[in-house]
């Protein structure tokens, strides 16, 4: 019996990736690490003016991404933030 990654099945769907922003992804992790400090340190992201600090800090860390991937990124990184949390203290 064999699993399937979770790369194996995007691509089944005629053969084409259905992940888009695949470069945001090759930057998610380093963008973990930078923001990790901030989303510890008890300050929530439940407020705008948290969210709006932290996509400030991944701009500053990232210059280059346009703001829309700075957006997509700093949610992904709250929700594994949230998620990991979570079972860390299970």
């Amino acid at each position: 019996m064999t699993g399937s990654n979770g790369k194996d099945g995007a691509i089944r769907n005629e053969g084409t990736e259905r992940r888009s922003n695949l470069h945001l992804r090759d930057l998610f992790e380093y963008a973990y690490r930078i923001a990790c400090p901030l989303l510890e340190s008890g300050q929530t992201v439940s407020n705008a003016g948290s969210a709006h600090f932290l996509r400030v800090v991944l701009h500053d860390s990232f210059p280059d991404l346009h703001p829309q991937d700075i957006a997509i990124l700093s949610v992904s990184v709250e929700c594994v933030f949230r998620q990991r949390s979570k079972t860390a203290n299970q």
